[in-house]
């Protein structure tokens, strides 16, 4: 069981300890299969284990079970510099409660929403939610651009109801966050995308606009920085 537990979990390098059914809820204790870590002081590998430190974060669902992961983030010591060190865990950020791929799932819901909504779906805070979406484009940035064909421009509600309005550029073909600006302004959207290089103004496809406009330009971003300059639109 814990073997297809790892498999269905498909973290690279983690495995699934043990598991416990609470209700809708499945709670899996996970580890690193690794016995040791690299200091970030002296980058010498350790496998001294100081402390075990466990957490729980959430995961994506499996099914319909919610999934929560016990995290055992372990304490090393150096043999060499003699300090402590928690090891790296790349699936999910220091201090955080989420695994990476969770919030990537939950930024994808919010461009087809809004904040409110979709922390209300999830069982989290409007902050929660925004954080998710900063620390993605973080995590994000320079992103390369040199394979995107059709691009989404998309303004998401942080309060429902209070204007408050940020940006999210999208690749229209994947489905993937390229860019956030957080400001509805015509010259910051457009600082965003000149960024990018010639890659963006030579689009032939798509450049879509899903805000007040509620327009679908064709012949791509040149173009649509051509609207711009030539009249003057508010977002």
């Amino acid at each position: 069981m814990k073997r297809v537990l790892t498999e269905l979990l498909n973290l690279p390098d983690v495995v699934v300890e043990s598991s416990l059914q609470e209700g809708e809820t499945l709670i899996l204790s996970v580890t690193k299969k690794t016995k040791s870590a690299v200091c970030p002081q002296c980058g010498k590998k350790s496998d001294h284990l100081h402390q075990n430190q466990n957490y729980l974060i959430k995961n994506l669902p499996m099914g319909d079970k919610e999934v929560i992961l016990n995290i055992n983030r372990r304490r090393f010591k150096c043999k060499k510099c003699r300090k402590t060190f928690n090891e790296e865990l790349d699936f999910v950020g220091a201090r955080k409660k989420h695994t990476h791929r969770y919030a990537e799932n939950i930024v994808k819901q919010l461009i087809h929403s809004d904040v409110s909504n979709v922390a209300k779906n999830n069982g989290l805070s409007d902050e929660e939610v925004y954080s998710m979406l900063e620390d993605i484009v973080k995590n994000l940035l320079p992103i390369n651009v040199s394979n995107l064909v059709r691009l989404g421009i998309d303004e998401i509600s942080l309060v429902k109801g209070q204007g408050k309005f940020i940006v999210v550029l999208v690749d229209i073909d994947t489905g993937k966050l390229i860019g956030l600006v957080k400001e509805r302004k015509q010259a910051d959207i457009e600082n965003v995308m000149r960024k990018w290089g010639e890659v963006v103004l030579e689009l032939r496809e798509e450049v879509s606009m899903d805000m007040t406009l509620h327009s679908t330009w064709k012949n791509g971003a040149a173009l649509l920085l051509r609207f711009w300059v030539s009249r003057d639109i508010s977002f």
